[in-house]
């Protein structure tokens, strides 16, 4: 067979908020030799993998932890401020800066009485720590439906969105929301530049290639929409965590291939997958 063209994506690999978590992780384990982090540090079993071997250990809760020396991580995604507990331990903070805004954000508008609708994937780490700062005067919804189903009393309402979420899904819930009886609406478009040009960039090489192919770790949020996004304009479109998921016969006849990831997808992924296309 002819020679594969193989084009990867534009803003593939580590995001920016990623690498900045990972470089503060390996930099506080060679200094401490064991570092506890509360939930994976990223959405990337094979880079959280390497991290455990190297002594960054992953817990569910702060209870897990008996040593008061101990040195405990801020996942890039965040958590809920309480998730700390009383505990008094070294806090590594790798939290995305990007996300940092948005509970600065989320704190702000507490504090200033509003009703805080979230939107966003109620089961995302990152979701459940800006419903934990939000508290009780708070709601989140995954899409229109969901948003149009919301019983809101008439005063101050704020919609913020999670990062990695869709800027028109968002839109959808903010004009949904504007329909109701509100005193005052107020609107924060929080999704990541870098997380909406990653997904608009493979959508336009999907509908350019004759498979696509989309590496990034089964429970990140930003590589399922990315895969989403692909299969709307490429049915040929497969999600994979590494080079050994890739089948084959999916790749047989294909003389063009795509290749995007999410944004915890370190380089080397891609460089395998590369190799294997290549290969078969």
């Amino acid at each position: 067979m002819k020679k594969r063209k193989i084009t990867v994506s534009p803003n593939s690999g580590f995001c920016f908020g990623v690498k900045r978590a990972l470089d503060i992780a390996g930099k506080a384990i060679k200094e401490r030799g064991v570092v506890y982090s509360l939930g994976p540090i990223i959405h990337n079993p094979q880079v959280v993998r390497e991290f455990s071997e190297k002594g960054l250990k992953v817990i569910k809760g702060i209870n897990d932890v008996s040593e008061k020396s101990a040195a405990v991580l801020v996942p890039s995604h965040g958590i809920n401020p309480l998730a700390l507990g009383k505990k008094r331990f070294t806090c590594i903070d790798t939290t995305c800066p990007l996300v940092g805004r948005v509970q600065k954000i989320v704190s702000g508008l507490k504090k200033k009485d509003y009703f805080i609708i979230i939107v966003g994937d109620k089961n995302h780490p990152e979701v459940r720590g800006l419903a934990g700062i939000a508290g009780k005067q708070s709601s989140v919804v995954k899409n229109k439906k969901e948003a149009k189903a919301l019983n809101l009393k008439p005063g101050k309402v704020a919609l913020i969105s999670q990062t990695t979420a869709s800027v028109s899904n968002f839109r959808d819930v903010v004009s949904v929301v504007a329909k109701k009886d509100l005193t005052e609406l107020a609107a924060f478009n929080t999704v990541c530049r870098n997380t909406s040009l990653r997904r608009k960039n493979a959508e336009l090489l999907a509908a350019k290639v004759e498979a696509m192919i989309v590496i990034g770790g089964r429970q990140s949020a930003n590589t399922s929409k990315i895969i989403s996004a692909c299969r709307k304009v490429n049915a040929n479109t497969c999600g994979v965590e590494s080079a050994k998921d890739l089948k084959a016969k999916f790749l047989k006849g294909k003389k063009s291939i795509g290749i995007a990831t999410g944004a915890s997808t370190p380089q080397r992924a891609i460089d395998e997958v590369v190799k294997k296309i290549r290969r078969v």
